[in-house]
């Protein structure tokens, strides 16, 4: 079994979770489009077009459906574990969970850009971890944090990777950059800088 013929079984187990979250217009699914959008586009060159990709082409699925796989298994934790398998609970509290997913992702980036041989990596592992810990602590109240969390992630991810000299960047910004290149784009879909950076600035502006 390759790789494509596991990403259209994944379709296939995740379609009810999907279409749930698309169909309640969810701010959690909105991160996830433009990597969707990306290998469907890739999915049916080598499908329906039965043309090979290029190197970077195949890159660039392989790290997305990893991606994807990740974190709706997370997801699907979060809403059996949380919610009760309840997708309006779930939803009412999707600032939390968007912001959770969000530090998650800057975990795995730190671990894959700064060698374990550097001696300033644990702790400043440990800061998002501890950061987790406290909108762990929104989950399982079910409430949703305040904005000036999201102002706190910015501060401490800035500390750790502008001091190395290292960009952010999130994988859905990513993604909106490969679907611009392809033209997939229909309208403005960069969440991270449309969701986050937004809270940003109207907290440090006092809205």
């Amino acid at each position: 079994m390759d790789i494509f013929t596991d990403y259209a079984n994944w379709k296939i187990e995740k379609y009810d979770l999907i279409t749930t979250l698309k169909e309640v217009d969810s701010a959690i699914i909105k991160r996830y489009l433009n990597v969707l959008l990306v290998l469907d586009y890739l999915y049916e060159i080598v499908v329906d077009k039965k043309r090979k990709l290029s190197n970077d082409e195949e890159v660039i699925f392989n790290t997305g459906f990893e991606y994807l796989d990740n974190n709706f298994i997370t997801i699907e934790e979060l809403l059996k574990n949380n919610f009760n398998n309840n997708f309006k609970e779930m939803e009412s509290c999707a600032k939390t969970i968007n912001l959770y997913l969000y530090t998650l992702d800057f975990e795995d980036e730190l671990l894959n850009l700064v060698p374990e041989t550097d001696v300033t990596l644990m702790p400043d592992l440990k800061k998002l971890e501890d950061f987790e810990d406290e909108v762990s602590t929104y989950l399982n109240n079910k409430t949703n944090v305040d904005d000036a969390m999201f102002v706190k992630l910015d501060e401490i991810t800035e500390n750790i990777f502008y001091r190395r000299g290292l960009e952010i960047n999130p994988m859905d910004s990513i993604f909106y950059q490969i679907a611009e290149t392809y033209d997939l784009i229909k309208e403005e879909t960069d969440v991270f800088n449309d969701y986050i950076n937004k809270r940003i600035k109207n907290d440090k502006e006092g809205k």
